[in-house]
């Protein structure tokens, strides 16, 4: 990420450069939905010196309302607790973000301490909460600063299908979910857990592009995408979505 070739496109491209078709669908195994187009490769500056709200999230979160944005039923935090050894205490990265109901709830389960890691620069005001970009993160880890140190858990849910595709700001890469999970496990602690919740085709023997939307996933990619890590679980959150909590393997 530190050193990406590839490149950003502002405001985002709105369809596949030929010569990346073959790339970005495994050489035609994903087939290439309907287009569904964001720009969202950057906030304006106000939203990014406005601090976010993350004490009215808690606080919700506390009275029991479901501040999960995706409307998951509620599925989220109980399977949060059924494995909360993985984050009680403990040092978690989050992988993409805009509105911090992620940490508001990983706070009130007991996290010491929450990195997020975001392409968008965020304000989010709170103790416990450290935000970085990508690349600063990156530079941190190839540095090796004196302030960096690897993760006992990360989370991320509804981020990484959308990794590479330009849609947030983020370089044209063919293969950039499957390159961000690989820099989560080098960020990661040997035995460490990730919670990674992504859309999955009905079907799961083939995976769409919707660009420059998404990747919706099936399982000859998710094999790629989740090399060296073990799946402990599977957990049917909503609409096709699944949240996967793997270990990290050796």
């Amino acid at each position: 990420m530190a050193f990406c070739p590839f490149k950003v496109f502002r405001p985002p491209l709105r369809v596949l450069p030929n010569n990346l078709i073959k790339d970005f669908t495994m050489d035609g195994y994903c087939r290439i939905g309907k287009q569904w187009y964001f720009d969202e490769s950057a906030l304006s500056e106000r939203q990014r010196s406005r601090p976010t709200d993350i004490d009215a999230l808690l606080s919700r979160d506390k009275q029991g309302i479901n501040i999960n944005k995706y409307k998951d039923k509620n599925v989220l935090k109980p399977a949060l607790r059924w494995h909360l050894y993985a984050i009680k205490n403990k040092h978690v990265a989050v992988i993409g973000t805009v509105h911090p109901w992620v940490e508001a709830i990983l706070i009130n389960l007991g996290v010491s301490q929450v990195t997020t890691i975001e392409y968008n620069k965020l304000d989010i005001k709170h103790s416990q909460v450290h935000v970085i970009t990508p690349y600063k993160f990156a530079e941190k880890f190839l540095n090796r600063t004196a302030d960096f140190e690897t993760f006992d858990a990360a989370f991320s849910y509804s981020s990484i299908e959308h990794s590479g595709l330009g849609r947030y700001g983020d370089p044209l890469m063919p293969y950039g979910d499957m390159e961000a999970l690989a820099q989560i496990w080098c960020a990661t602690k040997p035995g460490g857990i990730l919670f990674l919740a992504l859309p999955m085709t009905p079907s799961r023997k083939d995976c769409i592009l919707q660009f420059n939307a998404r990747r919706r996933y099936g399982y000859i990619r998710m094999q790629h995408l989740t090399a060296n890590w073990k799946v402990l679980d599977e957990i049917n959150m909503f609409d096709g979505h699944f949240l996967y909590v793997l270990q990290k393997v050796e």
